[in-house]
């Protein structure tokens, strides 16, 4: 070999141990931390901080969704997260029926069906009954005053809850004249049908029906009818969907103002204003941020059924009526009977309120408990005024690359 190849079949061999040499001193491994050595530029600091809401201004509000107005309905017996009835209300029921012109009509069967939106299998065969109420029954009745009514007397029908059926559609028929005469409708009603539904088990438990709002499984109230003309007859139905419905507790629980407290009915969420510092909003990269939230005590609610705890961010903060993102949010299913503390990861949102186009967010976030308004679940969170239950928010951020500083 002359001596010119061999210099240069050096100088790329050289060359090419140089750049593998660079290559493996600063490079990006996958499963692992970022490495870099003193000679490349920047650097990657990664810190964590914890911030404890703003002290006092976090509150609770109540009354964003009446008993009624989810879409089911809770009915209980002896459980102790909460006793409730459901009422229903239906739409009135005309004298009459529109065919060619407003015709007379006999009835000859009638018919009331139920969903059962959620029920504890473990409980073997719990019956629901139905109870004929006063027509006049609205959002001012009471437990109290609606509990002297489901007496035996009243006693429209009943349902046994299969075991082989977990959410089962329920129907019972009225077609004689004795049945057709516990949901005769007297004048004096308007035509109005109401019940009560009450829950007997062998043991505590409860049961979610569906609502007015519950779709498919709304309760009806359906009417099997002869339409009477001159000369002939004609078959018609009325199917009838509750005007009003909710459901009475025996013991409602007041909002305590110095915790924070999500679920119930009426709902209540809770709102958390965090300090949220200027270094924080547009020189660090948020990797992992966790809302710490300290029951006050074992969650109670119907066994297996379940409950999340929604964390959404603030649009604007205006109290109780702040809009919050409707497309941004997290959420924590919880554990009931548990007492343990319950952590929602949150980096999504606080990312939010970094800096963004130049529009900011204000450092807040709203609870919610999901369903909202219908199950039995109501939590009581420590607040910034609660000694060893204060919520915290936990951040993992990283520094920027310093590269002006090579």
């Amino acid at each position: 070999m002359s001596g010119r190849r061999w210099w240069r079949g050096w100088s790329v061999l050289v060359v090419g141990l140089a750049g593998a040499a660079l290559a493996a001193g600063c490079q990006e491994k996958l499963t692992a931390p970022g490495e870099c050595p003193d000679f490349c530029p920047g650097g990657y600091e990664v810190r964590d901080t914890v911030l404890l809401p703003v002290a006092g201004m976090d509150s609770s509000y109540e009354g964003y969704l009446l008993a009624g107005q989810g879409a089911s309905l809770r009915v209980s017996d002896r459980l102790p997260a909460s006793e409730d009835r459901a009422i229903l209300r239906f739409s009135p029921r005309g004298d009459s029926i529109l065919v060619d012109s407003l015709r007379p009509y006999t009835i000859d069967s009638v018919a009331l069906e139920l969903s059962v939106v959620y029920r504890d299998t473990l409980v073997s065969q719990p019956v629901i009954y139905l109870f004929r109420l006063p027509a006049t029954v609205d959002s001012t009745t009471t437990f109290a005053q609606v509990e002297s009514a489901f007496s035996p007397a009243s006693i429209v029908d009943s349902f046994v809850v299969p075991d082989s059926l977990r959410f089962p559609r329920l129907r019972a028929v009225f077609a004689d004249s004795a049945s057709l005469a516990r949901v005769a409708i007297p004048p004096a009603d308007s035509g109005v049908l109401a019940l009560g539904v009450k829950l007997v088990a062998p043991s505590p438990t409860g049961i979610r029906i569906g609502s007015a709002a519950g779709g498919s499984a709304t309760p009806r109230f359906v009417t099997y009818v002869t339409v009477i003309f001159p000369d002939s007859t004609t078959k018609r139905v009325f199917s009838l969907t509750p005007r009003f419905n909710t459901f009475v507790s025996q013991n409602p629980p007041a909002l305590d103002p110095d915790l924070l407290t999500v679920g119930g009915a009426p709902s209540a969420r809770s709102l958390l204003r965090f300090p949220f510092p200027a270094r924080l909003r547009d020189s660090v990269t948020i990797l992992r941020a966790t809302l710490d939230l300290v029951p006050t005590g074992p969650i109670a609610g119907l066994r297996g059924d379940s409950v999340m705890v929604e964390v959404r961010p603030l649009l604007a903060d205006l109290g109780a009526k702040s809009p919050v993102g409707s497309t941004t949010s997290a959420e924590q299913e919880l554990v009931l009977g548990s007492a343990d503390t319950v952590s929602v990861e949150v980096a999504r949102l606080v990312r939010i309120w970094q800096s963004a186009s130049g529009q900011t967010f204000p450092p807040a976030v709203m609870l919610r408990l999901i369903p909202e308004a219908q199950s039995f679940t109501r939590v009581t969170f420590g607040s910034s005024r609660t000694p060893g239950m204060v919520p915290a928010l936990r951040l993992t951020y990283a520094l920027n690359f310093p590269f002006q500083n090579p």
